[in-house]
């Protein structure tokens, strides 16, 4: 949905003797929802009709859950330590972590991946590039998650007698997975980093969504029955979502 401008605000309040800055966005929903991204940006979402005193209101009663995530996230960046493709760094691969190691091979024409026991091997020619290698374990990332897109799909589709449309695989920021009107589904490739409980809750959600285009209880009913510890696995999302990546 396109917001125009004047449905956007920068407001300020202080919590817990902290002054914040959140973006306002009001629309035609009919509740309020608070989200913070990875980089600590507040966002509040509202109905039209909702005052901003009201909404001071609710953040203000949300405090410890605001200035909770809001340090934490901070705490993160204090300890974050980019990629830089060195032997030994750790990478994720359907939930599990794996070791990076880099084998030398000066008579290959371009790097080449394979995935050991315990150790995420790069083949490559010299002299290393970390962008070259960062380039060559995504697209590696993608054709593996398109792979498990194929099956996962094809299994849960017809446990939900549902025919999807146009299956696109695409890289985003925050969100995991949509469902259009025409039942064309896309999903973000970093799933491939996180268990495949929880790669299979997504696909659901989204087939699902090609019965019930919305997030009602006869949806999340729907959800439910085939996969039953869905809360557990959007939970995770919630709390490890950021930390699926490659930088």
């Amino acid at each position: 949905m396109n917001l125009k401008s004047s449905c956007l605000k920068e407001c300020k309040i202080i919590l817990d003797g902290r002054e914040l800055t959140y973006t306002l966005r009001k629309s035609s929903r009919k509740s309020i929802g608070i989200s913070i991204d990875k980089y600590g940006k507040i966002t509040v979402a509202v109905p039209n009709k909702v005052s901003e005193a009201y909404v001071k209101e609710v953040l203000r009663k949300k405090s410890s859950w605001i200035i909770g995530k809001i340090t934490g996230i901070e705490a993160s960046a204090q300890n974050f330590s980019p990629k830089v493709f060195n032997e030994g760094e750790i990478y994720p691969y359907l939930g599990k972590m794996y070791c990076l190691k880099l084998i030398e091979d000066n008579q290959l024409k371009r790097p080449g991946i394979r995935l050991g026991k315990e150790s995420l091997e790069i083949y490559y020619k010299a002299p290393k590039e970390p962008e070259l290698l960062r380039d060559t374990l995504k697209q590696w990332y993608v054709s593996k998650f398109i792979s498990l897109l194929e099956e996962r799909i094809g299994f849960y589709s017809k446990l939900i007698g549902v025919a999807p449309g146009r299956v696109t695989v695409r890289e985003q920021k925050t969100r995991w997975g949509s469902c259009s009107s025409k039942g064309n589904l896309n999903f973000n490739w970093k799933l491939i980093l996180a268990p495949i409980e929880v790669v299979d809750y997504v696909i659901v959600h989204e087939l699902c969504h090609m019965k019930e285009l919305n997030h009602s209880t006869k949806f999340w009913s729907l959800v439910g029955s085939i996969c039953p510890k869905y809360m557990e696995y959007r939970k995770w999302l919630k709390e490890n979502g950021n930390n699926l990546s490659l930088e």
